[in-house]
């Protein structure tokens, strides 16, 4: 949606300059109602003919311009964050292991006596 944005805005300063070149070199000095005409023939022509031109390659442009940004973070960031993500993965394993064992030794040590069980 941007792109759209920019383009009409800069479609509209090219057709300003146009008209305004149009106008002085006219016998009257005025507008015409053919170079309005020619305006939107033009916005026409270049949103169905040049525009993807223009996008697709503004497009690979940016595809080549992040190639060395993403073998970076393929070579580098990614294996780093997997050598963390299985470092907090051992921690979370081995405090789960502590917790569950804590509680089996205290569900052990919550048992009633005997002899108290006796008279209850």
């Amino acid at each position: 949606m941007r792109c759209f944005f920019r383009d009409i805005a800069v479609f509209a300063a090219a057709a300003v300059l146009v008209c305004g070149f149009a106008a002085g070199a006219s016998a009257g000095g005025l507008a015409r109602w053919y170079m309005s005409a020619a305006v939107l023939l033009g916005a026409v022509s270049w949103r169905w003919a040049v525009q993807p031109a223009v996008h697709r390659a503004a497009a690979a442009l940016a595809e080549l311009a992040c190639r060395p940004l993403r073998l970076v973070h393929k070579m580098l960031v990614r294996p780093a964050q997997m050598r963390l993500q299985a470092a907090q993965n051992r921690r979370r394993a081995c405090r789960k292991a502590k917790k569950s064992a804590k509680i089996k030794n205290s569900a052990e040590k919550r048992l009633q006596k005997p002899s108290k069980v006796l008279y209850n």
